[in-house]
């Protein structure tokens, strides 16, 4: 292919990078601004009799509130007849989130109260509307709350060891 201006050739070579650098920008299938829907519950149950999971609307684990920062994350928390377990969602590295599992200590969960927290012995599984606590041996009969909730962080104090607060019940729903 022959160019017979130099405005020709600028032409290409602006198609060109374009196209180079275009070829290297992906969408992420989660997103940094929280979309409600992501934590509307719709249902909820125990999934081959042992497994925990919440159907929300939108995409489970879907969207995290990213102006919290690492100051907070979203839950979904179950209440079972074996204790209390939470999925969490926050900000991770770059623009994906960072999953996690937590013992929820507290009996219950109320606007502004005190979380006590400890490190969950499961790992979280998300499949489009589906959000899934998979853990060993939890031996679990029973779920009988759900919630969808924004935590914040604050310093530890002889209130709140943890220092973890809800700030927000986006849903909950009982059976």
């Amino acid at each position: 292919m022959e160019f017979k201006t130099s405005r020709q050739t600028w032409l290409v070579s602006c198609a060109i990078t374009v196209l180079m650098i275009s070829s290297f920008i992906t969408i992420p299938s989660y997103a940094q601004k929280l979309r409600t829907e992501d934590y509307a519950i719709t249902d909820f149950g125990l999934k081959n009799g042992n497994t925990p999971f919440v159907n929300v609307q939108g995409k489970a684990g879907g969207s995290y509130d990213a102006s919290v920062g690492d100051e907070g994350y979203q839950a979904y928390v179950f209440k079972t007849d074996k204790g209390n377990f939470m999925i969490t969602v926050s900000e991770g590295s770059g623009t994906n989130p960072y999953y996690s599992t937590n013992h929820l200590l507290s009996k219950d969960v109320k606007l502004n109260e005190c979380l006590d927290t400890e490190s969950g012995r499961g790992k979280p599984s998300f499949q489009d509307h589906t959000a899934e606590y998979l853990g060993h041996n939890l031996n679990l009969t029973a779920i009988t709350h759900v919630y969808a909730i924004q935590v914040t962080l604050d310093d530890p104090d002889d209130e709140c060891e943890t220092g973890e607060h809800v700030s927000k019940i986006y849903s909950q729903l009982t059976k």
